[in-house]
């Protein structure tokens, strides 16, 4: 069976014999029992003195931890965990090295001792550090980079002094994946080598070829220091499985002469049942039996069917060149007598039952037109078989009877143990499934201790895949399966990061100025005003937030119609698109007033979104599969421009947002990033549910976050400009999610839902 075996690769580089600091590493070979079951252990000591028993110290360290850990008392075996295990070993090689220090007489200021003293077993790590050794791990990545992670930073946890009886203390705990690299250094390194630097020593090669280099960079350092690292990676070892017994090899013979021919032939039984499938044995067992039987009574039969041919042929040869009869007695001829007269009328009185309901259908059926000639070739192959068996003897007819019987009752016994082991192999693989998903759900805690939360969604998404593809388990399995779902569903809850909301505020209820109102899909912030459209008679409701009182804004002169979608350009001046009409409206706030802008749009021009940003107007031109970009002038705004250079697809775009980098979303949740006209790499979390078709995509300069709505699932989502999950709204009373808007200096958010405007805190911004 394989396992994941520690591969450990250690340097340290001596570079003056009369520096007063000792450096080493150190990992122990266990046998591969020993490495299968508890691990390896493996460390790095720096000491900085100049006594020469320091050497002694480390050795003592090393056998100590060594012993105590591979090979404790008797009462100790077996009874702790992996964990207990090697703090139960650091805790007793705390007291040898207190009594070594005593004995010596070793003066040590333990300031100046570092170490880093671990146990890798499979997945798990554990290990003791003090001191300024440092712990790092290259988080192995698509495309064989890497990303860096302090671990004992990540941990929480501060490396402190050792003190003379706790010279090992803490004990930090993860999980190493296979691919990843758990990097071990003496601080000094760093003074000359950046993190970055040292992972490209890595990237793109195996870790031994990776070792090689640094360790030639290191060699090069003209500095009076030594240095010292290991690195650790997961290998998977392969142990071949035991020699099956060669039935070939056994000696019968020699059997035979130690024990009785009772043994032999139990010896005999058990080897056969060990070489052959577990169904063939039973097989066997009763067709021997069967057959024992069968062969007992024809022996009988053919004994009296001598006597009946002898007594009944007309050709008998003479006396004397027959061969010597048996004796018969007359129980036997009788019971002859009784075979020989063997009627078979009993039959019909044992399928009664079944020749009734025969009857009973077949009387019905025969009033069918095409029943007689459906049934003429049947009934001819039962008549032809009927006349066969009729011309068989009496022994004949009576063996084959058994012969059926029993070729029925093996081929149930062979269908009941197809079956029963087709079970067993189902309850097998489930068990390897439920064990898969099982381990998923450990490798995504992994990754949350190294805050990895993408990777602990897609894969505990993968493990609730799993257990909702086993159907029809077993009653333990199901047990099992429900228990280990719970959990996952629990862990995927809270990587949602999902606020539900009961009851949000309702700011103003937007109906009650018009019963028959019909809101337009936009809403647009500037303050405490929220601004949208009665697309009913076009006229601009505006909200007032604070007082929650709504008023109506009609324009007599200007003709809006139905306004799609709006911005805030500066505070004053809010922007009105009628997409049908292909007309551009700027309201001044200040005055109340409309007016129309002229912009120039072609037939090909199809806008369905726009935004301001830097005194630039984008609007999202999916007519042309183009970003036109406006300059805006004291008059409005001067000619357009192409912003994309790249060919991007913007057939499925339905919304941008722009902060000096376009965010372009696309109905099936998928978001870009460009720069320069230039699609760039932005990948986004795993979203959890995913986004089914959403509208909306806002952010701006001097936020940290990027909002998207999805109406379908009645939730705003909230991604840090990283592609990090942050936060997600959800509400019941979220129907017909048509905008929102954020306040993030009064930490609120406003969302359009049908005619009502609710307001919720946003929670990620305290």
């Amino acid at each position: 069976m394989d396992f994941l075996d520690a591969k450990i690769n250690q340097i340290v580089i001596n570079q003056n014999g009369r520096i007063s600091s000792t450096v080493r590493t150190f990992a122990t070979k266990p046998n591969r029992a020993l490495a299968k079951n508890l691990g390896k252990i493996f460390g790095l000591i720096e000491i900085e003195s100049v006594d020469p028993k320091i050497s002694g110290l480390i050795d003592l360290i090393i056998e100590e931890i060594k012993n105590n850990y591979y090979h404790p008392k008797l009462d100790e075996k077996n009874q702790l965990e992996i964990s207990a295990r090697f703090e139960t070993a650091l805790k007793k090689t705390n007291l040898a090295i207190a009594a070594f220090l005593e004995t010596e007489q070793i003066s040590l200021d333990l300031e100046r001792v570092s170490f880093l003293i671990g146990i890798c077993h499979n997945l798990e790590i554990h290990f003791t550090v003090s001191g300024s050794v440092n712990a790092f791990l290259f988080y192995s990545l698509p495309r064989e980079n890497y990303r860096i992670i302090n671990v004992i930073e990540m941990s929480q946890t501060q490396a402190g002094s050792p003190e003379p009886l706790k010279f090992f203390s803490q004990v930090i705990s993860g999980r190493l994946r296979p691919k990843d690299i758990f990097f071990v250094n003496t601080a000094n390194i760093l003074d000359y080598f950046s993190l970055e630097k040292i992972k490209n020593h890595f990237v793109g090669k195996t870790v031994g070829e990776g070792v090689n280099d640094l360790n030639e960079t290191l060699k090069n350092v003209k500095v009076a220091k030594n240095f010292g690292f290991l690195t650790m990676e997961l290998d998977r070892i392969s142990v071949p499985a035991k020699k099956s017994f060669d039935v070939r090899e056994f000696n019968y013979q020699k059997a035979a002469s130690k024990d009785s021919m009772i043994a032999l032939i139990k010896t005999e039984r058990e080897t056969q049942k060990f070489l052959t499938p577990s169904m063939l044995p039973e097989i066997k067992k009763y067709v021997v039996f069967l057959k024992l039987g069968l062969q007992n009574y024809l022996n009988k039969v053919k004994s009296g069917t001598k006597f009946f041919y002898q007594q009944n042929s007309k050709f008998v040869k003479p006396a004397i060149n027959l061969p010597k009869l048996p004796t018969i007695n007359l129980d036997l001829e009788n019971k002859f007598k009784k075979v020989k007269n063997f009627n078979l009328n009993f039959w019909p009185k044992i399928f009664l039952p079944f020749n009734f309901l025969f009857k009973t259908l077949s009387a019905k059926i025969r009033h069918w037109p095409i029943w007689p000639i459906l049934t003429r070739p049947g009934r001819k192959i039962f008549h032809q078989l009927n006349l066969k068996f009729k011309a068989l003897p009496r022994s004949s007819q009576i063996l084959l009877i058994i012969t059926i019987i029993l070729g029925f009752l093996f081929s149930q016994s062979l269908i009941g143990l197809t079956l029963k082991n087709r079970q067993q192999k189902r309850f097998e693989e489930y068990n390897q499934l439920i064990a898969e998903a099982e381990n998923k759900k450990n490798e995504a805690a992994s990754s949350l201790i190294y805050r990895d939360e993408n990777q602990a969604r897609i894969i505990l998404s993968e493990a609730k895949n799993i257990l909702a593809d086993l159907k029809k388990p077993s009653k333990s399995q199901k047990e099992k399966i429900d228990s280990l779902s719970l959990e996952v569903n629990a862990q995927l809850k809270n990587l949602q990061h999902l606020t539900e909301i009961a009851e949000p505020i309702q700011i103003a209820n937007l109906a009650n100025l018009d019963p028959e109102i019909k809101i337009g899909p936009f809403a647009v912030l500037n303050g405490n005003i929220l601004f949208t459209q009665n697309q009913k008679n076009s006229a601009i409701y505006r909200t007032n937030l604070d007082r929650r009182t709504i008023s109506a804004i009609y324009s007599p002169d200007t003709v809006l119609g139905n306004v799609d979608f709006g911005l805030n350009v500066n505070g004053q001046e809010i922007i009105l698109f009628n997409q049908n009409e292909k007309k551009v409206f700027s309201f001044n706030q200040t005055n109340e007033t409309f007016q129309l802008i002229d912009l120039k749009f072609s037939e090909a021009d199809k806008i369905i979104d726009a935004t301001f940003y830097n005194s630039r107007l984008y609007l999202l031109n999916i007519g042309k599969n183009q970003i036109d970009r406006y300059a805006k002038t004291p008059d409005g705004f001067g000619n357009q421009s192409n912003w994309l250079t790249d060919q991007i697809d913007l057939s499925k775009a339905v919304s941008l947002a722009v902060d000096g980098s376009v965010y372009l979303l696309n109905n099936n949740g998928e978001i870009l990033k460009l720069e320069n006209g230039k699609k760039t790499d932005f990948k986004i979390d795993l979203i959890d549910p995913a986004l089914v078709n959403p509208t909306k995509i806002k952010t701006a300069e001097a936020s940290d976050y990027i909002y998207t709505l999805d109406p379908s699932t009645k939730r705003l989502v909230v991604l840090d400009k990283e592609g990090n999950l942050i936060q997600q709204y959800t509400s019941p009373a979220f129907n017909n999610l048509k905008d929102f808007a954020v306040s993030e200096s009064s930490k609120k958010i406003y969302l359009l839902s049908e005619n009502t405007i609710f307001g919720i805190p946003a929670e990620h911004l305290k």
